[in-house]
């Protein structure tokens, strides 16, 4: 009976033993380490990202929640004309080349000179144009007040002249700590002088411009000074024809882009004015606020992590989805849940002027959960040498959004804008499409690698739907329906996505496992392995 124990025992401690072996000789593989380097650098980046997303989120919700009781839906919707105006300038000559010193292998100070000057020249002629047009806006939307609201956030180009290559560099580097750092502290900034200005001071929209010039001051400063490169006076023709074959595919794909994405604000702003602009603009910035915090930071982390790998195709196609599905495992049962809850949520956060954004905001949420996973597929192109194909199809995509749009918005108003919107993110899986056709993959990995979170997402905001109306039915406040339809929500969530997706969920954790392990004994196995090697070449 012992003996039998003990030899039962003795092979379970033999196959641990040969377990643990494999896995050190896995680990010493030479790819395994460098797909695991690249694995720790990326989910760095992105937890810094998703740690500064939740900072700004929270600032974010709690300067709204003064904000909006104490301003009115016409000083957000003039800040939204204003910034809908200056974007629109932006983006007519966003020569940017901070893609091409992103995507350049081996980039050197004449490179970097070259781009830091050809930057500043073209942000210094958007001030001046932005500042000389800003009447012709005002025009536009027949709101006066914009005028001198516009000329002052025209400074902003200055500013982002003068960081853009530094913040490439730090990109390049992929130093998103501190790049989020920095940005999360210029948010704060930006909230609490708004705060103050409003409550201290009694200032209109005024006190959302000088928040916003002053956060963009501090946020130069802070990455000039952390980065400590200093631009020499030279500039190359062959550096510049290379960064301007990046910069004038960006500019026609962010022009599009524009239009394509703020449609709903120019017909809104034009039509019915900026108070209701500022309720859609509120629907709007709520949702939008996960694509712009989550999705289009973790794009800047992905396209200098994917271009260390942009010569193997299934590499490339594995990061992409990789990123895709842990992006839509945080911000779909995120962005379902907040559809669920909209109604409590409304009224308990920003009060009972603000309920017709509900129905907007609960469509908005399905937009950018689909946005949040296809937005970084750019990404593809530009380490594939292909930065064309992205402008080409934002130009069909944008006559498609307007027919969607302006249709939707003639039958049903305000909730038609909102749909529109959620339509317009269809033709975004030919675009899929054509990103896998270039790496060799099929289009389904993508789609099944969403199908965990989708369905898990899709079953918790259902139980936190029912748990907000029950609770509401049976003579429960705002607040109590609130909080009770969040814990059924992210409950259920946990618990299908442990139950019924056991694989993803390790997997999970084994990434987190990665990123979270010590460098120093990544390096000692690729060490152990290099002097290990000579023992198994044949003796002379």
């Amino acid at each position: 009976m012992f003996g039998l124990v003990a030899r039962r025992r003795m092979r379970d401690m033999t196959k641990d033993i040969v377990e643990k072996r494999q896995q050190t000789h896995k680990d010493r593989d030479p790819e395994t380490f460098e797909s695991n380097s690249l694995t720790r650098s990326a989910g760095r980046g992105a937890m810094w990202q998703f740690v500064g997303a939740g900072w700004q989120t929270i600032v974010q919700l709690g300067a709204s929640m003064v904000l909006a009781r104490v301003l009115f839906p016409e000083d957000f919707g003039i800040m939204g004309m204003a910034v809908l105006a200056q974007g629109l300038v932006k983006r007519t000559g966003d020569l940017s080349p901070v893609s091409g010193v992103i995507a350049k292998k081996d980039v050197t100070q004449q490179d970097l000179s070259t781009a830091f000057w050809m930057g500043c020249a073209v942000q210094g002629l958007l001030f001046v144009v932005t500042f000389a047009m800003a009447p012709l806006a005002a025009l536009f939307f027949e709101t006066p007040e914009i005028t001198w609201v516009i000329r002052a956030l025209s400074a902003t180009f200055l500013f982002t002249g003068i960081r853009a290559v530094h913040a490439a560099q730090l990109r390049k580097r992929l130093k998103f700590g501190a790049l989020k750092i920095i940005e999360g502290a210029g948010f704060t900034l930006q909230s609490g002088l708004a705060i103050l200005f409003v409550v201290v001071f009694n200032m209109n929209y005024w006190a959302l411009v000088i928040s916003m010039l002053a956060a963009s001051f501090m946020e130069t400063c802070s990455v000039i000074l952390y980065n400590r490169w200093i631009p020499s006076f030279r500039f190359s023709m062959s550096s510049f024809r290379y960064l301007f074959r990046f910069a004038i595919n960006g500019l026609g794909s962010s022009l599009t882009g524009y239009f394509r994405h703020n449609i709903d604000y120019l017909l809104v702003g034009k039509l019915l004015g900026p108070s209701t602009l500022g309720l859609y603009e509120f629907a709007y910035r709520i949702p939008h606020m996960a694509l712009n915090r989550l999705a289009v930071p973790v794009s800047r982390v992905i396209f200098p992590t994917l271009s260390n790998m942009q010569a193997n195709n299934e590499r490339l196609a594995a990061g992409y989805i990789k990123t895709a599905r842990y992006m839509a495992i945080v911000l779909f049962p995120a962005l379902g849940g907040l559809a669920a809850v909209a109604e409590p949520a409304v009224a308990v956060l920003w009060g009972e002027k603000w309920l017709p954004v509900i129905v907007p905001l609960q469509i908005l949420c399905f937009r950018s959960a689909i946005q949040s996973v296809v937005s970084p597929v750019s990404a593809i192109f530009l380490c594939k040498d292909r930065p064309d194909i992205p402008f080409k199809f934002d130009l069909y995509a944008l006559f498609f959004t307007c027919f969607a749009v302006f249709g939707l918005a003639y039958a049903f108003g305000l909730v038609g804008v909102a749909l529109g919107m959620l339509v317009s993110v269809t033709p975004s899986v030919v675009l899929l499409w054509l990103a896998f056709r270039l790496t060799d993959s099929p289009l389904k990995r993508f789609f099944f690698a969403l199908a965990p979170p989708a369905i898990a997402a899709t079953i918790s905001s259902l139980f936190a739907l029912v748990a907000v109306h029950l609770t509401m039915l049976w003579g429960g406040g705002n607040l109590i329906a609130l909080g009770f339809g969040v814990l059924t929500g992210v409950s259920s969530y946990l618990v299908v996505m442990w139950l019924g997706f056991g694989d993803t969920t390790r997997e999970v954790f084994q990434t987190v496992r990665i990123v979270f392990e010590h460098r120093g004994r990544q390096q000692a196995s690729s060490q152990g392995n290099q002097t290990m090697e000579p023992e198994k070449q044949p003796a002379a």
